[in-house]
């Protein structure tokens, strides 16, 4: 079975370690492809840290949820 992102948002964030790392989690909205199953949503954490920019945060975020996509249809 093959799953496509419906769309993602933010959940939550964690409060910020003393070294400046934290997590946002994310919800993933998905659909399977095949039409038999029914929609549905997943929550994912990212790991982040405040030395990177927001355009970096951006990334990471999207990359992550990518991921998971690729890796849920494999």
């Amino acid at each position: 079975m093959k799953y496509e992102l419906i769309k993602w948002d933010f959940c939550s964030q964690s409060a910020t370690d003393e070294q400046g790392n934290y997590s946002v989690k994310v919800t993933i909205a998905l659909h399977p492809t095949d039409g038999i199953a029914a929609d549905f949503s997943n929550d994912i954490e990212i790991p982040l840290s405040n030395e990177l920019t927001g355009w970096q945060v951006d990334a990471a975020i999207e990359t992550a949820v990518n991921n998971y996509v690729t890796e849920i249809n494999k």
